[in-house]
């Protein structure tokens, strides 16, 4: 393992370790091509923290579409740049999937509500599953509809709880991931939801995406196991859907001020005993 390997799996492991553990239990033959993909994500996601204002955020966005578009030599661009687009080459991936990432996370820079669950969908679709389909490829898989269901399916799985266990920050910074119209469904405009004490219209939206996050799990397990067998451990990642789950659940109204993440031993028993038996 080269320098800039090193480099990017440390940046997984301190930014995403859920990710960073499942990456632990692929195949030498793409797991630092998953790990540049989800180190890649990890340095995306983290861009509001560290701006005040959209338009730096845009740059920095505008930065990675030129990057991967131009095929441009990155050795001087960093580490993770450089992992990146080394993996988008040997493995021949699509750069159109990477620039629709770039363009959907869009959306994180601003205060603007999700609207509807269509574009809830759409924009989970866009990151967490094409991330998904990303590391397939570099597995080998090939396009199938099965594959995008299992990708598809997962996603939103994954995307809903990784949201979930992220909620006082984004209420804090006021933004809402979550539909407005199921906010206003369950009797709640913008500033109750994110200024007022958390109630049970709050815990009614919760529950409705738990049950969202439940039922697209359901889906992508049967999915998965009609694809190869091989490129199961892709799926790695849905282990942690469950444990988290039962945390949000557990914490109830809790979670809206307290992140309902696992604990360190906790997501290494959770990475290890799906690692080892393959079970998701």
């Amino acid at each position: 393992m080269d320098q800039h390997e090193e480099q990017v799996l440390q940046t997984l492991r301190e930014l995403d370790p859920e990710r960073y553990l499942a990456c632990l239990y692929l195949p030498d033959s793409y797991r630092v091509a998953a790990a540049a993909i989800y180190a890649f994500d990890a340095e995306i996601s983290r861009i509001p923290s560290l701006i005040s204002e959209p338009m730096p955020g845009e740059i920095r966005l505008q930065w990675w579409r030129d990057l991967i578009s131009s095929r441009a030599n990155s050795s001087s661009a960093g580490a993770l740049a450089d992992l990146l687009l080394q993996t988008i080459e040997k493995h021949d991936l699509p750069r159109e999937t990477f620039i629709n990432y770039l363009d959907a996370r869009l959306i994180d820079l601003y205060q603007d509500p999700m609207p509807d669950q269509g574009s809830f969908e759409g924009y989970l679709g866009e990151t967490t599953s094409s991330l998904l389909q990303l590391v397939s490829l570099c597995a080998g898989a090939q396009t199938s509809k099965t594959l995008a269901d299992a990708c598809g399916h997962a996603g939103m799985a994954l995307g809903i709880v990784r949201l979930v266990s992220q909620l006082p920050s984004y209420r804090g910074t006021g933004r809402i991931y979550f539909p407005m119209a199921l906010l206003k469904a369950c009797g709640l405009d913008r500033d109750q939801w994110l200024r007022g004490a958390p109630d049970e219209r709050h815990m009614a939206v919760l529950d409705e995406m738990l049950e969202q996050a439940k039922s697209h799990l359901v889906y992508s397990r049967e999915a998965v196991v009609k694809l190869p067998e091989e490129l199961h451990p892709v799926f790695l990642p849905l282990a942690f859907v469950t444990p988290l789950l039962r945390k949000a659940k557990a914490g109830g109204l809790g979670v809206f001020s307290k992140s309902a993440k696992l604990n360190a031993l906790h997501r290494q028993f959770v990475a290890f005993k799906a690692g080892v038996t393959g079970r998701i």
